[in-house]
């Protein structure tokens, strides 16, 4: 029994770091917007020649949604941002409450995650 518990450490450490890195790939684009933009009017002038950058964001900004929204729980399986229709980018899991640092707290690490309930 000891040995299933190891293994499935080892898979919610792996998916809950998926999880994270896809979530700071989403907020570093966010993040990065405004910052670009000014500096692409400061550097352009214009707003019309500062609409490619700005088509380049929004593509990007694409891509990791589709990314964060597509990432699985490790726990449950199911998205873990996106329930029904819904995507919300919380710090849990919308189907099992999952925290997304569960990996790093001593009570998850000296035992073994229980499954989610039905």
């Amino acid at each position: 029994m000891e040995d299933a518990s190891v293994v499935d450490m080892a898979a919610l450490k792996a998916g809950l770091a998926r999880v994270r890195a896809r979530r700071r790939y989403l907020w570093a684009l966010v993040i990065v917007y405004l910052p670009t933009m000014w500096l692409t009017q400061r550097i352009t002038g214009s707003f019309e020649q500062s609409l490619p950058v700005f088509g380049i964001w929004v593509v990007l900004l694409i891509v990791a949604v589709v990314f964060v929204a597509s990432v699985k729980c490790p726990r449950c399986g199911n998205p873990f941002h996106v329930n029904g229709m819904t995507m919300l980018v919380l710090r849990r899991c919308l189907h099992c409450q999952l925290h997304v640092t569960a990996d790093r707290s001593a009570a998850v690490a000296t035992e073994s995650v229980p499954p989610p309930q039905k």
